[in-house]
């Protein structure tokens, strides 16, 4: 079977299954398989796949057809022109807390000293952090063990980049003193989880998910203690979705602890993170 053939009976396979990106996802599948960039295995589109890749290729194709996320079927992720690894223990990152760290890097203080990811999962807001800032002490908290096992596993893949991992529920573990405080936590509301694409509510692990029955319960609890671990002019960054940024950027002004509130969007233009500035 050629490159060409090959991509067209994955692709098949994958929209009758119903994933959203068939073609998209064979080609990716089939790149990893071959190890070649999307112009080149393009460029080989008649050239005939060896019998154990081709038979490699269909496994990885049969597996994303069962709902298997594309991630977990290749076992890593990008984000911010990073590759991380990726399993059933966290979150799958998404481009879409991208948006998110943008605007906490464009609101943090020059030259931070500490920061802190709250419910880090994977690692890859903190493990960030710790690129961009070498000289910073960046910790990243959560309240799995094997998540923080995954997110060790991909600082080992950005060393020297080294974040503190701290098992604990939020912000418990830590004391006073931070520059900065950014968390993409659970924000699905309860009874909307079992209507999501198995691709997340089978895939991603619940607790990851769930944020209670308006989607925000976490992200309240940790606008209460961040006011009392950021310093004067220390930034909270949060991500959120509908309109659970807006309702919170209300809440934020409101409560004379905040200035600056900011709400903002992803690049597909749908709501996405709040930040904010510790008076």
């Amino acid at each position: 079977m050629t490159v060409k053939d090959a991509l067209r009976t994955a692709a098949r396979m994958l929209g009758e299954a119903g994933c959203g990106e068939p073609a998209v996802d064979s080609e990716l599948l089939l790149m990893r398989v071959l190890g070649l960039e999307r112009y080149e295995m393009h460029m080989a589109a008649t050239s005939v796949l060896p019998a154990d890749r081709l038979e490699e290729f269909l496994s990885l194709a049969a597996a994303r057809a069962g709902r298997t996320p594309l991630q977990h079927v290749t076992g890593e992720a990008w984000f911010m022109g990073r590759r991380f690894l990726s399993s059933p223990d966290a979150l799958i990152p998404r481009q879409d807390t991208e948006a998110t760290v943008e605007a906490f890097l464009s609101s943090l203080p020059e030259s931070p000293s500490r920061l802190l990811d709250v419910g880090t999962g994977s690692g890859i807001i903190a493990i960030t952090l710790a690129i961009e800032f070498p000289e910073c002490t960046v910790a990243g908290c959560d309240i799995s063990r094997r998540a923080l096992s995954l997110a060790s596993s991909n600082a080992a893949l950005h060393a020297p980049a080294d974040p503190l991992w701290i098992l604990g529920d939020l912000t418990g573990p830590f004391r006073a003193g931070f520059d900065g405080i950014v968390a993409n936590l659970p924000y699905i509301p309860t009874d909307e989880i079992d209507s999501l694409e198995p691709e997340v509510r089978l895939a991603d692990p619940r607790e990851s998910l769930d944020g209670g029955p308006d989607g925000m319960l976490l992200i309240r609890r940790l606008i209460e203690e961040a006011g009392s671990l950021l310093r004067r002019g220390g930034v909270l960054a949060l991500e959120a979705a509908g309109r659970q940024p807006a309702i919170l950027a209300d809440e934020m002004s409101a409560a004379g602890t905040w200035a600056s509130v900011r709400a903002g969007a992803d690049l597909s233009g749908r709501p996405r993170w709040i930040t904010a500035v510790r008076t």
